[in-house]
């Protein structure tokens, strides 16, 4: 992420209530599920040797020869098969896509299935994919009529669409695809969890009209938005409620595992009654696709009430383990003004997590640092700009909860800070006390590892020089015998649009191992990787930046950032773990 980047800090996702406790309870592994008097349809995909089936039960089946039915251990979910749709590279449009009518039609619809991204699944642009709910739809390109008497459509899907929000990553976050009465664009709006909507509006921006007009959606929540991993099995659910014509009752929402994560009522977008939910969709689509990419969708269930996570299913063995960020680091030299440590990080999922992030100067003497801070600070902030908390030395506030984690600065004028935040983006700003200055670190500890959250990346902006004071990244992977896909990345040219003065002209980033070895460095990230880099999107901006894609094994690693000429400026220094 960006030091710049914000988005809105918001309250947590909540699980569905006991009164949502779903359909798929009562059958486990959603065995005769499609018996339920309020299911309509279910496919688990097992009865099928070959797509040209599929039409067997579903109304249209699109793209055939880009579709198989899966079988290899890890693509089905469960069971023994799957559906995979894939994009083929092309530079020309591509819709996959299964459609169920619903015969009668319907005013309320669920629509759960389970899918899963492939590991390096990277599309730029449009790239419809995932479960779809619509009434009378006509095709793209069309706006509603505003009276609420054409049509309608919601896809909960995932995609980066234009300007990447902070923390956001390849598949996207997660958020509803719109045709509404209100639309913004002829090609349709993008809801956010958090109330953020794409396009912009030249009246309200990029607020939605549950944010710009509060007292016309006095039921909506905020809530975090989500990124998937690829490489995982996630069970989405999508339900769309048609609203009483002449009545602020419409609802969609959606949950993935079994938690709520975006939530839109009191909405209006039916005039007419005879305006009913006609077909469900999951599909996967791209307007271009720079490599193969798939998705694979498993024990799909329509029906008139929240159905649920599968209660149990087939065993599948477990995936190889994943090594996670348990420790993120920067040193670098902090001066004032500009020139502050700013750290940025990212947390992931769907829990809160609790971390403990610390501001060092003294204890790095004892290490050989010269020039170090003396009495460092700690400022967090939300992706808004809020301030959450601040702390100058750690035993002031929360030392028996800091000592308890048994990572409590070594000196007392050292700044720490125990919280537990929300799936977000988070800025850390470390300064010296009265202005002092020196080399400093700032680290974020992950003190939960059993949340289902995670950190994903941080980003630290400062001054690089030589000698000690270097910009310099540190990450901790965690897992035992699993590994990750980590993106390191070095920027400074990147800087210059961003307003930033005296950004380093042609950053190189090396990496090290904890016994101090070169493990690769890199100077123009489009010299060696650029594909692979480019396919897991997170590709700096600029040529001259720097960036290294690497698996790396649980341990300890550094990344050091210096400038290829010796010049001095402001760098940006990021380490992302993909999964």
């Amino acid at each position: 992420m960006s030091f710049s980047a914000g988005i809105m800090f918001l309250t947590a996702s909540a699980r569905a209530t006991s009164a949502d406790t779903g359909i798929a309870s009562r059958y486990p592994g959603d065995k005769n599920i499609a018996s339920d008097p309020a299911v309509i349809f279910a496919d688990d995909f097992e009865s099928y040797t070959s797509p040209s089936q599929l039409t067997s039960k579903w109304d249209d089946a699109y793209h055939l020869q880009n579709t198989r039915i899966a079988i290899e251990t890890g693509n089905f979910f469960a069971g023994s098969k799957a559906l995979e749709f894939s994009l083929p590279i092309s530079i020309t449009e591509v819709s996959n896509s299964l459609k169920k009518r619903l015969s009668p039609e319907q005013d309320t619809v669920f629509l759960r299935a389970y899918t899963k991204f492939d590991s390096g699944y990277s599309v730029t642009g449009s790239n419809h994919n995932g479960l779809r709910l619509s009434a009378k739809y006509p095709g793209p390109g069309t706006m509603p009529p505003a009276d609420g008497t054409g049509f309608f459509l919601f896809l909960l899907q995932n995609n980066i669409l234009g300007t990447t929000l902070a923390g956001e990553t390849a598949p996207g976050y997660s958020h509803l695809y719109v045709y509404w009465p209100k639309q913004r664009s002829a090609f349709g709006d993008h809801w956010y969890p958090d109330g953020l909507v794409k396009p912009f509006s030249g009246n309200i921006g990029n607020e939605g009209e549950w944010l710009a007009f509060p007292n016309q959606y006095p039921d909506f929540k905020a809530m975090p938005n989500f990124l998937p991993q690829r490489n995982r099995w996630y069970c989405y659910e999508l339900m769309v409620r048609a609203n009483t014509p002449g009545q602020n009752d419409g609802e969609a929402k959606y949950w993935i595992d079994g938690k709520l994560i975006g939530d839109f009522p009191n909405l209006n977008i039916r005039s007419v009654s005879t305006l009913k939910i006609d077909e469900a969709h999951i599909g996967l689509h791209a307007a271009h696709s720079e490599r193969v990419n798939k998705k694979w969708y498993d024990n799909v269930v329509i029906a008139k009430q929240y159905i649920g996570p599968m209660a149990s299913a087939s065993p599948v063995p477990s995936p190889m383990p994943t090594a996670r960020l348990q420790n993120i680091s920067s040193r670098l030299l902090i001066q004032t003004g500009s020139n502050v440590g700013i750290a940025g990080f990212v947390v992931g999922g769907t829990d809160a997590k609790k971390l403990l992030i610390r501001g060092l100067g003294p204890t790095l003497a004892q290490f050989n640092v010269t020039g170090v801070m003396q009495n460092p600070t700690l400022e967090l902030y939300d992706a808004s700009g809020s301030l959450i908390t601040t702390n100058d030395n750690w035993r002031d506030t929360q030392q028996a909860e800091i000592t308890a984690t048994q990572l409590a600065p070594p000196a007392d004028a050292e700044a720490a800070i125990l919280a537990t935040l929300q799936p977000g983006a988070y800025t850390a700003i470390q300064t010296g006390a009265g202005g002092g200055t020196g080399v400093g670190l700032i680290e974020v500890y992950d003190v939960d590892p059993l949340a289902a959250s995670r950190l994903i990346n941080i980003s630290t902006r400062g001054l690089v020089r030589t000698g000690n004071s270097l910009l310099i990244g540190g990450c901790s992977l965690a897992g035992g015998s699993g590994s990750n896909d980590v993106v390191i990345r070095a920027l400074g040219p990147s800087l210059v649009p961003l307003g930033v003065n005296n950004a380093l002209p042609d950053p190189v980033v090396t990496l090290y191992d904890s016994n101090a070895n070169v493990i690769t460095t890199n100077d123009n990230w489009k010299d060696s990787q650029r594909s692979a880099i480019e396919n897991i999107g997170l590709q700096p901006p600029n040529d001259l930046d720097a960036a290294i894609l690497i698996t790396l094994a649980a341990g300890n690693y550094t990344a050091i950032v210096t400038d290829k000429n010796g010049s001095n400026g402001v760098g940006l220094v990021e380490v992302y773990a993909t999964q």
